[in-house]
């Protein structure tokens, strides 16, 4: 039961991306109405928002990513490694043991495309930067990256982050 459950979420989220895909008229293209560039301008900063708690994560301090997501059950975070968080319990944990590695380094977003429409929205990027490996030595990152929002009570809450590792572009820097 377990896995038809998550196989119709990942349809659900399949299904909520191409939807997005479709919502042109909501994305950042000139002649969107005020309310409009309004929400896409909202769902920018919640994702530059995320990337200041990522990178808070980073040296030790999980606060800022308390904030950012949302705390429901329907959240869920992909990372490269292949972890798969299906909960804000395991997404939460996720990020606990990531900060409890002290990585240290710096995330950041690159080429940020964003669309919002209505309660939803969401950014594609690159994410680049550098942090130290658990092995110890220092990587450097270049991947693409997905972060699907939702407007909870006035506040855009981070439910979904995806990141696709790019193999070619993450290489050990000594």
């Amino acid at each position: 039961m377990k896995l038809y459950q998550r196989a119709i979420r990942f349809l659900c989220g399949i299904t909520v991306v191409v939807f997005f895909s479709a919502a042109t008229s909501h994305a950042e293209t000139p002649g969107n109405s005020l309310v409009e560039e309004s929400e896409v301008a909202e769902v920018r900063d919640a994702t530059m928002r995320y990337y200041v708690a990522l990178n808070s994560v980073l040296r030790g301090d999980l606060d800022p990513m308390d904030n950012v997501w949302s705390h429901r059950s329907d959240v869920t975070n992909l990372s490269t490694a292949g972890d798969r968080a299906t909960s804000w319990n395991e997404v939460r944990s996720y990020y606990q043991n990531m900060g409890r590695q002290n990585l240290g380094g710096m995330v950041a977003p690159k080429d940020i495309s964003v669309v919002a429409l209505g309660p939803l929205g969401y950014s594609v990027c690159a994410e680049v930067g550098q942090t130290r490996t658990p092995e110890g030595p220092m990587a450097t990152y270049n991947q693409r990256a997905t972060n699907i929002f939702r407007l909870e009570n006035g506040k855009w809450k981070l439910i979904h982050h995806h990141v696709d590792e790019n193999a070619a572009s993450v290489r050990n820097v000594r």
